[in-house]
């Protein structure tokens, strides 16, 4: 995955990619030396434009030294225009700064009162509730807001005092602590939801711990993110979240639902609104061998071959309602677009040992 800075900026990108008009629109790009969160070119009739932008994810809104420092950046560059993004807002100075140097402002926010299913999400695991009527209409639906209990940190304490996180990422989370066992033949879950949990209001964090005299056999379903051994101690954070539940008689992983992007022009009031999979993240030349991801839900893909216009792919990892799903497809070049570049040496080496496992199930006819 990417920090959220960069997916903030891309995001960004994006949104000036499919209304800029044919637009070259160019994420972190260095012009003469400096840094560019993202820059945007055009051209009408015979005049060339240059419009710098930055973007920041601070939780502080952006003060008027912040646009200061911008128009300066800017303007060693020649832009015809600059134009400053933040999700934090901005103090009345940086409006006041912006105003007299031309510079336009907006905010980037979510909004997840509209949730629906991006229609570019590729691979999509939906089962019915088992216990629901065979021959009742097919159902689904999303709940009031209301205050769960989360998990966002779960580690285990080994015998030998080596200590091991489970991945953070909610799909990846959910498949590992469903199918780890411990030695009394508990999952991580079962663990988890046996130990009472009081009300919690929003924000409030409590920790909890299980410890094991003697040490117990943990056995995950694979060592990708974690090793099998002797713990001696489960820890993990519960967390009150504001959540929506999924309602009906289908089965589906929570992290296909996704929000808008809505972009505001904070000296005009003007809102757009987008949705996630109408904003290309990534690039269309994708490279052969090369690894690629996509949110809604998290999947990982590798690029197997590009011929022509179209681009096969293998879908190496994708966790969706507590399944591991792969599968090889072939896509029009057109939506590479939408797959980010995987650039983090740990996830590249894990999902060449994806690919390798997926290819030997392929090879036996079991894939």
């Amino acid at each position: 995955m990417i920090k959220d800075d960069e997916y903030l900026e891309r995001l960004v990108a994006g949104i000036h990619t499919i209304t800029g008009d044919a637009a070259d629109v160019r994420w972190n790009e260095i012009i003469n030396g400096r840094q560019f969160d993202v820059v945007v070119r055009f051209q009408m009739g015979t005049l060339r434009y240059l419009v710098l932008i930055e973007v920041k994810n601070r939780k502080r809104p952006a003060s008027a030294s912040d646009l200061d420092a911008f128009v300066s950046k800017a303007g060693d560059q020649r832009a015809n225009k600059a134009v400053f993004v933040t999700a934090a807002g901005f103090q009345e100075g940086a409006k006041t700064v912006a105003l007299r140097h031309g510079v336009d402002l907006f905010t980037i926010s979510f909004d997840l009162d509209e949730l629906t299913i991006p229609a570019a999400a590729g691979a999509m695991v939906m089962r019915r509730n088992p216990d629901a009527p065979a021959d009742a209409e097919t159902q689904l639906g999303i709940g009031a807001p209301r205050i769960v209990a989360s998990v966002p940190s779960f580690v285990v304490v080994y015998e030998t005092g080596a200590r091991a996180t489970l991945p953070s990422e909610p799909t990846q989370m959910n498949y590992y602590m469903d199918r780890t066992r411990v030695g009394d033949g508990r999952s991580l879950m079962e663990v988890v939801q046996g130990q009472p949990i009081t009300t919690l209001n929003e924000g409030e964090r409590l920790q909890r711990s299980e410890t094991f005299r003697p040490a117990t056999a943990l056995v995950p379903p694979d060592d990708y993110f974690f090793p099998h051994g002797q713990a001696k101690a489960l820890e993990w954070t519960i967390v009150g979240t504001v959540s929506r539940m999924i309602t009906g008689n289908l089965k589906i992983d929570p992290s296909l639902f996704a929000g808008r992007v809505c972009y505001t022009n904070v000296l005009t009031g003007d809102v757009s609104r987008f949705g996630f999979d109408e904003l290309p993240l990534g690039t269309r030349n994708v490279k052969p061998g090369s690894f690629y991801f996509s949110y809604h839900p998290l999947m990982y893909y590798r690029c197997d071959a590009v011929n022509g216009e179209i681009v096969t792919w293998t879908l190496v990892e994708s966790f969706q309602a507590g399944e591991l799903i792969r599968a090889r497809f072939t896509q029009d070049i057109v939506y590479a677009s939408h797959y980010i570049p995987v650039t983090d040496r740990a996830i590249q080496a894990r999902l060449e040992r994806r690919f390798a496992d997926y290819e030997a199930l392929v090879a036996r006819g079991e894939g």
